[in-house]
């Protein structure tokens, strides 16, 4: 499959001030938040100082703050980090104690110099690890390898109740549409479950290459096809189980990565539209979802619940687990929270 992947623009003209350790990181910090454009000069542990400052000088919100307020910052962050550059030549970072990453290589080989705001710099980086390394994922019983670009689940609390419910379903196991795949966990959980044919669908293409590349680790590859697609996609053939891991809360969508944490106004309607059409009499729809958008948007309209009342589908059971509680990078007691993950499982009315 040839696909256009998603990777960061290659700036290959930028008029920036050269930066190095002999400026304070708050002082560059606050040079970024005025609108200055910078370009670090010598080691990449300067860029990880500056962008900690900036984070300080731009005032983050208490854990108490309304999703509004930490919308504004993330807003603020991302708009000031993306005016510290770093420079790519020969398809490695420019800089003293950056780490390897074959990621340049694969996704800009038609460039031997150019720049990268330095948080993107960060995140491929991130992402090479992830890469080449592996996530372990319990669920499954081995890691994954998921490539730049694609979601990756940072716990496993609501793929661990899918697995309660997928251990007890007693349906037909014929075919199956995993959507929005991401990484591709509840799709390869599936059909260790015994599905005959499971198709994963993506609107992001970097999520089908790495669904793609993890298939082609398999020496006896499992019963999975992938189709870059909205939704449901085109395939109008029946199916027994659509499952949807679909973002929790309401939101503004910026890039790719944000289509799996927020959803914009008419994507459950039309998730619904498509899966009542596709859904064979005894078939199920099953939502991997949280009670989060209840206790962080109590105004939003609940997805779920909204469609129930349309009369289309029927709540067949709806499970639900209490998340544990997170622990501080940096120490200390557990933060309680009152979040659940849910899995609700409906049939057609």
């Amino acid at each position: 499959m040839d696909l256009q992947l998603h990777r960061p623009e290659a700036l290959l003209r930028h008029s920036s001030l050269p930066i190095d350790a002999s400026t304070t990181p708050r002082k560059a910090a606050e040079l970024l938040r005025d609108g200055k454009t910078l370009m670090l000069n010598d080691r990449y542990g300067t860029g990880v100082n500056i962008l900690t400052q900036l984070r300080a000088v731009l005032n983050p919100p208490s854990l108490k703050a309304s999703y509004v307020e930490r919308q504004n910052f993330k807003r603020a962050f991302e708009q000031a980090s993306h005016r510290l550059l770093a420079t790519i030549a020969q398809h490695k970072v420019a800089l003293i104690d950056a780490p390897e990453n074959g990621f340049y290589a694969e996704l800009y080989s038609e460039h031997k110099v150019f720049a990268l705001p330095f948080i993107e710099v960060q995140r491929l980086d991130s992402a090479w690890q992830y890469y080449d390394v592996g996530v372990h994922m319990s669920v499954l019983g081995y890691r994954i390898y998921p490539f730049y670009g694609t979601y990756v689940p940072s716990r496993l609390s609501h793929l661990e109740l899918f697995g309660t419910w997928l251990a007890q379903y007693k349906g037909v196991h014929a075919r199956a549409v995993d959507v929005g795949t991401g990484c591709g966990v509840l799709a390869l959980m599936m059909c260790r479950r015994g599905f005959g044919e499971v198709l994963a669908t993506d609107i992001n293409p970097n999520a089908i290459e790495s669904v793609s590349r993890e298939i082609g680790r398999f020496s006896d590859p499992p019963p999975l096809t992938l189709a870059l697609a909205d939704l449901l996609g085109t395939d109008p053939t029946p199916v027994d189980v659509v499952v949807f891991n679909p973002p929790w809360m309401q939101g503004n969508v910026d890039g790719a990565l944000e289509q799996a944490l927020y959803y914009e106004a008419g994507l459950f309607e039309r998730f619904f539209d498509q899966a009542f059409e596709r859904l064979t009499e005894e078939g199920r729809v099953v939502l991997v979802f949280s009670n989060l958008i209840t206790l962080v948007q109590p105004d939003v309209p609940h997805p779920i619940e909204t469609e129930l009342k349309r009369g289309r589908f029927t709540l067949v059971q709806k499970l639900s687990r209490k998340v544990k509680p997170s622990v501080p990078k940096n120490g200390g007691r557990p933060r309680k929270t009152r979040e659940k993950v849910e899995v609700w499982e409906l049939a057609r009315a």
